[in-house]
């Protein structure tokens, strides 16, 4: 038995038989599983054991936490080999279930032409047949070719667990930890629990005479499944992008596809100001953050204050008052791209001790709430850009192009995630800029453009997914998906960071 609290929770008849039970870690009987059959059952090998699994999507399966266990980063703490069909890979990432003996692990490459289990949405009920398969030891087999499979009966059922057995004395086995426990359902298997632990009654070498074993439900752990198997959804209001051109004219683009990466915009044709020489940050509700660049003696404004601007659509500009001094730095191209606003009008910046900084301005007072602002980190030197992408979340550039996520949370004052990394290549960007949801666009790049189908500078947009360590699908040159061309010339380009919002 995995542990005794399983065993317990079933009628005290039960649980006397299974108090000592050990880990099931392939079917005692059964018969062997035809090839075709249930294409979803997995193989699971690691340098210290083996065990069973289910394909519930191309790209994660379900399996025992006996069988997989994850490290700090959310990766298998052993090398971990996966058969699946005729699809041999490796674990990315491991989930672990906080009250079950249940993770999700994630294939190094999805599993495309399997068809994957679904996941029950019922309870089983006691009585009810199950199938129950594995890739586990038999009768006479340590290791045999072809999974197998048995029918077991339901006979408890608690919030967590599911007792079952057999009247021809199978038991699970060695190499069955994690294999499913599935009706059948018009034919087609759901899957509703896991093996979870064995008297092991009939396995190669075991001499136990009491039967049973124990499946852990998964029926009811839809929500969380869907939290880490789906992408989050996100949500777009029509995203406002602001673009600074040489000539110090500011324009106001809107992409109503940002969710998506459509190619539905609103296209200006003429300017919404003019003067715009500085660095220009869009914050939330319309505000516009201007790092001032002088413009000669009779300019009231010195290089490098800060001043805090309102734009509507409808009512034009207001504010523009100077809320800061020093900023100038961030005019130099060294540190043009350290710097970024999250969609909660934070500013985050890296300052010249190479320390992450963040200013939080206060709407009910109109002025700052950490006016010397808050140190979150040290050694950011090794950045040449931050790009604030939601609430918190950052991501962060190295010159050779790796990108890496972090994410604040400032409920607790530390790190939710630091240094993940999420990608290469990206310094093929001149600014990259965010509508946020983990929503980004590069530019600067060259593609192809989409209007003419000829090559030309193209602005690319990506969405990344935290929960399932994914990007969305990319275009025909996996590089992002293009939305527009040109984008090269202009001094910044920026987002409204409260555009875009997960959803869930």
């Amino acid at each position: 038995m995995t542990n005794s609290r399983t065993a317990v929770v079933f009628t005290a008849a039960v649980a006397c038989c299974l108090l000592t039970a050990v880990p099931a870690e392939a079917l005692s009987g059964g018969t062997a599983v035809p090839a075709g059959t249930h294409p979803f059952l997995a193989r699971i090998t690691t340098p210290t054991k083996a065990c069973s699994g289910s394909l519930i999507d191309p790209s994660w399966l379900l399996t025992s936490a006996t069988c997989l266990t994850a490290t700090e980063s959310g990766a298998s703490s052993e090398a971990a080999g996966i058969t699946v069909g005729d699809v041999v890979t490796t674990v990315a990432k491991v989930v672990r279930n906080p009250g079950r003996d249940v993770v999700l692990a994630k294939l190094a490459a999805p599993a495309t032409g399997v068809a994957p289990v679904t996941v029950a949405t019922t309870a089983p009920q006691a009585g009810e047949t199950l199938q129950v398969a594995g890739f586990g030891r038999t009768t006479t087999d340590w290791v045999p070719a072809r999974p197998r499979v048995a029918p077991f009966t339901v006979s408890g059922v608690t919030g967590a667990s599911v007792a079952v057995s057999s009247a021809g004395g199978v038991d699970t086995c060695k190499g069955d930890a994690g294999g499913p426990a599935f009706r059948l359902n018009g034919g087609t298997a759901e899957l509703v629990a896991l093996s979870s632990a064995s008297w092991q009654h009939g396995c190669l070498d075991v001499t136990e005479t009491r039967q049973g074993s124990v499946e852990t439900r998964v029926d009811d752990l839809g929500d969380w499944i869907r939290r880490h198997v789906v992408p989050t959804p996100v949500s777009c209001s029509p995203a406002a992008v602001w673009t600074a051109r040489a000539d110090g004219s500011l324009w106001r683009y809107v992409h109503f596809a940002a969710a998506d990466g459509g190619l539905t915009w609103t296209t200006p044709d003429a300017p919404v100001g003019s003067g715009w020489t500085g660095r220009v940050l869009a914050g939330k509700d319309g505000v516009i953050w201007d790092i001032h660049r002088s413009n000669g003696s009779a300019d009231p404004y010195p290089g490098g204050a800060l001043k805090r601007w309102g734009y509507s659509p409808t009512a034009g500009w207001s504010g523009g008052g100077q809320v800061g001094s020093g900023w100038e730095r961030y005019l130099t191209p060294e540190y043009a791209h350290r710097i970024t606003v999250d969609q909660r009008n934070r500013i985050f910046m890296i300052d010249d001790q190479n320390r992450l900084k963040v200013y939080l301005w206060d709407d009910a007072t109109g002025w700052w709430v950490n006016g010397v602002g808050d140190v979150l980190d040290t050694g950011w030197n090794r950045f040449d850009s931050i790009t604030a992408a939601g609430d918190g979340v950052l991501y962060a550039r190295k010159p050779t192009g790796e990108l890496f996520r972090f994410q604040y949370d400032f409920a607790t004052s530390a790190w939710a995630q630091k240094d993940k990394p999420v990608g290469v290549g990206w310094q093929m960007f001149s600014e990259i800029f965010s509508p946020g949801a983990d929503i980004l666009y590069g530019r600067g790049s060259t593609g192809t453009i989409p209007w003419t189908g000829q090559p030309g500078p193209v602005l690319r947009w990506y969405r990344y997914s935290d929960n399932t360590d994914s990007w969305a699908p990319s275009g025909p040159d996996h590089m992002g998906v293009t939305v527009g061309s040109g984008w090269d010339t202009e001094i910044h380009v920026t987002a409204a960071p409260d555009s875009c919002k997960l959803t869930d």
